[in-house]
């Protein structure tokens, strides 16, 4: 991490960065400013063309993902999904999504979500970022209680009795600007124990400012969800920012056996 006296890294588990104009840039601009950043992607077959976009960086690891909204269309991509694997601890973005209310739909992202957690659970080791948009109980059933890996709700919106039951099977939860900003999302929070909190962007949709003038969050802009988790649990800005780096720290250095 270098000096003691340098500031302890911002964390951006779920971005998207290869959905920037310029990505390139901005890994460049996540080294310059040390944001420890997980790259989803949603396809495997964008995964190989943004991990050579993130090269060597120090601060920046590209996730395997196959997001749930294109699991029908692109379900083909689980072999390719398979055969990547091996090549990244990091999986996401991938999940449930169930604003569709097409039930073939919503079976086809259940057998797509299912094969992953199969592929990661028997690799082991493995750190999933995962989406639950109205289909949280399916996605903590998906995971279990004896999951190999990590798995995080991100920007969860589900129920707090299926909130508390993912955190008692060992999920983490990860928190974006915009949760922070929300009553609903800070009641979640609030469920959730400190040492289960990591944080996010979900750049570019997540926006920044108001809304005449609102930009999309860069990794840079996790510093708004710290500070609102400071105030959320009445600490110092450091406080909140070293112990989202410790939360951080636990999942990486996870057992995979």
């Amino acid at each position: 991490m270098g000096q003691a006296s340098r500031p302890v890294a911002l964390i951006d588990m779920h971005c998207h960065v290869d959905l920037f104009p310029d990505p390139m840039a901005l890994v460049k601009e996540i080294e310059r400013h040390r944001i420890y950043t997980i790259a989803v992607t949603n396809t495997p077959s964008v995964f190989s063309r943004l991990r050579e976009i993130v090269g060597g960086a120090q601060f920046v690891r590209t996730a395997l993902g196959l997001h749930p909204e294109l699991a029908v269309e692109r379900h083909r991509e689980l072999a390719l999904f398979e055969t990547l694997l091996p090549h990244t601890r990091y999986v996401g973005e991938v999940g449930l999504d169930y604003q569709t209310s097409v039930e073939a739909d919503r079976s086809t992202q259940r057998r797509v979500l299912t094969a992953i957690i199969d592929y990661c659970d028997a690799a082991g080791g493995k750190i999933v970022t995962v989406h639950s948009r109205r289909a949280a109980d399916d996605v903590v059933d998906a995971f279990g209680e004896r999951f190999r890996g990590k798995y995080i709700l991100h920007w969860y919106s589900g129920g707090v009795r299926t909130l508390r039951r993912a955190v008692g099977n060992g999920a983490y939860i990860s928190v974006n600007p915009a949760m922070v900003r929300s009553e609903r999302g800070r009641t979640l929070i609030a469920e959730v124990p400190r040492d289960r909190v990591l944080t996010e962007t979900d750049g570019p949709f997540v926006m920044i400012g108001t809304s005449a003038a609102a930009i999309p969050a860069t990794p840079f802009d996790v510093h708004h969800a710290v500070a609102g988790l400071a105030a959320l649990w009445a600490i110092d800005v450091e406080e909140a920012r070293d112990a989202i780096y410790r939360n951080f720290k636990a999942v990486i250095h996870q057992d995979s056996q």
